[in-house]
This record gives C-alpha cells, structure tokens and sequence, in this order.
C-alpha cells in the first residue's frame, strides 16, 4: 500500500470557501474513482489554511492509472480552475508515503 498525498494553501480570506472546495473536489474524485477514497483535510495546528487530500492505492502502478483517470476528466479540471482564486498559487505540494 501507498498513500498519495496534495496539499495547498487557501487564500487569505478564503479558508472557508476553500474548505467547501477542497470537499467538493473530494466529493467528485470519490464519484469517479469508486474503488479509492479521497479524503479531504483541513491543519489544525502548523501551517494553518493548508488543504490535504489523501488516498490509499495498492502500489505505485495504481498511483500512476488513477492519476491518468483523474487528469483526464474534464469535470475534475473544471473544479481545479474553479479554485485558482481560493488558492495560494505554487503551494501545491505532493508526497508518496510507504507504510514501514
């Protein structure tokens, strides 16, 4: 198992329309990619107003056709440009873990 990790920072201002993005993005992955599930992430402490989403796959090969799927479907993109002005643009930041 692999966890696949994004982060972002919302905007000043905008956390909570941020936080409703950030769920709506979750939300929609989830509908597409059954299998998988997206789990949507708001700091408590740290860098507060840094959105996460996580997901289990089995191995890097599932990583790489799940991120095929998603960067294909034009719904998912539509919700990305939706959030341009809810984001701090260059703070996305993706993370790969395995498990010890």
């Amino acid at each position: 198992m692999i966890r696949f990790q994004r982060s972002i920072r919302s905007a000043r201002g905008r956390n909570l329309e941020a936080i409703e993005w950030a769920k709506e993005i979750a939300e929609y992955v989830n509908s597409k990619q059954p299998n998988y599930k997206v789990q949507a992430f708001s700091t408590r402490f740290g860098d507060l107003g840094t959105l996460v989403w996580q997901v289990d796959l089995e191995d890097l090969a599932a990583l790489d056709t799940y991120q095929q799927a998603i960067g294909a479907d034009q719904g998912y993109w539509d919700l990305i440009k939706k959030g341009t002005e809810l984001s701090i643009e260059g703070t996305t930041y993706d993370s790969v873990f395995d498990p010890l």
